[in-house]
């Protein structure tokens, strides 16, 4: 795997610019506690680009299934680049009508790119590398968001906004620029021009019959809910958090934190869970995960607030690289494209729902009150998936399908 060039070279890409992506992110939370005082208005602003995502998700599936996934990585990096040109005229004017417009073209670039990057792996990568080449993705993602989150809060000390997001903009030219170098072989499938125009029904229609089948993708699918619940409110609750103690400086150490705990996972990833992911031990992390959320409750400590996030760090470093796998072993390759697109849009619906419900609960109920409601429906939800596992595990040993020879 490490002496594969076209892997190096979309893991160094992906590490630069991920690091820019969370100084961009750190100079985002800045410009709106600047501009705007609402955390339920600070979620939706977050959230406009990811609206974008949920009407072009079908469309986006489609063109990387019948396209060079490494073409579209290129005209996506190029919409990138754009985008920062509208932040430079939000910054310059302190208009969020600016930054809505940046919010919008990063959102369409992403809704290319992620699962364009996400089909690209098992094509360059082998399938007995998988796990360990999705481990190195998600710690290079966590790395560069360590770094970039450390970067970001020392340039916002002695340098301006400006300055931030120009760095943002120089590790998107590197990605541009590494992606042009990257070459992989593949059959592009050609557009019949007398099939039927697809849409977001049909699209679903051609995918539901595969994962249905695929009972570890579709639990795959479930698992991750609980720890989406507590990373799209993920920025706002450090927020409070920092406002709770009275230590700016805490969000740093949350971040890094988190990080640190992510790294640990993916090794515990690779160790443990590389021959046989049951279900069973994913469940049990998202237990962990829900612990680690109903804690926030002592969150005004620091020593808690640190070892909450560390505790989902660590069980999210172990869960995300094995249910990726997972989709990219159990779900047919000529279906990769569709299915990462359509599960991108579905993720982020679950994002802002949960985000603008963060944003909401934070104005309304109060940090704790919010902490204590998640925490105990992530319980709820993993009991439910647990009972509904034992009860489908039971059915089918009292009615055994055979396999046929």
């Amino acid at each position: 795997m490490w002496r594969n060039r076209n892997f190096l070279l979309l893991m160094f890409g992906l590490a630069v610019s991920s690091m820019g992506l969370w100084v961009g992110i750190i100079g985002n939370l800045e410009f709106l506690q600047k501009n705007v005082e609402s955390s339920f208005l600070q979620a939706l602003i977050i959230l406009a680009g990811f609206l974008v995502g949920i009407f072009l998700a079908p469309m986006a599936g489609r063109v990387i299934d019948r396209s060079n996934k490494r073409n579209i990585l290129i005209y996506a990096g190029f919409a990138r680049c754009i985008a920062i040109l509208f932040m430079y005229l939000a910054i310059a004017t302190n208009s969020v009508w600016w930054m809505l417009i940046y919010t919008f073209v990063i959102g369409i670039s992403g809704t290319f790119s992620n699962p364009a990057m996400q089909t690209m792996i098992p094509l360059i990568v082998k399938k007995d590398q998988l796990l360990a080449a999705n481990s190195v993705h998600v710690n290079i993602f966590t790395g560069a968001r360590i770094v970039g989150t450390a970067l970001g809060g020392v340039m916002l000390v002695g340098m301006s906004l400006f300055s931030l997001y120009t760095v943002t903009l120089i590790s998107y030219v590197i990605l541009l620029i590494a992606t042009f170098f990257i070459h992989v072989e593949e059959d592009v499938k050609k557009t019949d021009e007398n099939k039927k125009k697809e849409n977001f029904i049909s699209t679903l229609k051609d995918l539901y019959p595969v994962v249905r089948n695929q009972r570890m993708v579709v639990n795959g699918i479930f698992v991750l809910i609980p720890a989406f619940l507590f990373i799209a409110g993920f920025n706002l609750m450090v927020i409070e958090i920092s406002e709770l103690q009275n230590n700016p400086g805490i969000k740093g150490i949350l971040y890094t934190t988190e990080g640190l705990c992510v790294f640990l996972g993916t090794f515990i990833a690779n160790r443990f869970f590389k021959e046989n992911p049951k279900l069973s031990y994913m469940l049990g992390i998202t237990f962990i995960i829900a612990a680690a959320q109903l804690s926030l409750v002592f969150a005004d400590q620091q020593i808690m607030s640190v070892i909450s996030f560390g505790i989902f760090g660590l069980a999210a470093g172990t869960l995300f690289p094995v249910v990726t796998t997972i989709f990219q072993t159990d779900v047919p390759s000529d279906y990769h494209g569709r299915f990462f697109s359509i599960k991108g849009m579905v993720d982020n619906i679950i994002f802002q729902a949960l985000m603008l419900l963060t944003g909401l609960f934070l104005d309304t109920i109060g940090f704790k009150m919010m902490v204590i409601s998640f925490g105990i429906s992530s319980f709820v939800f993993v009991t439910f998936l647990l009972v509904r596992n034992v009860t489908e595990n039971g059915r089918i040993k009292k009615n055994p399908v055979a396999i046929p020879k």
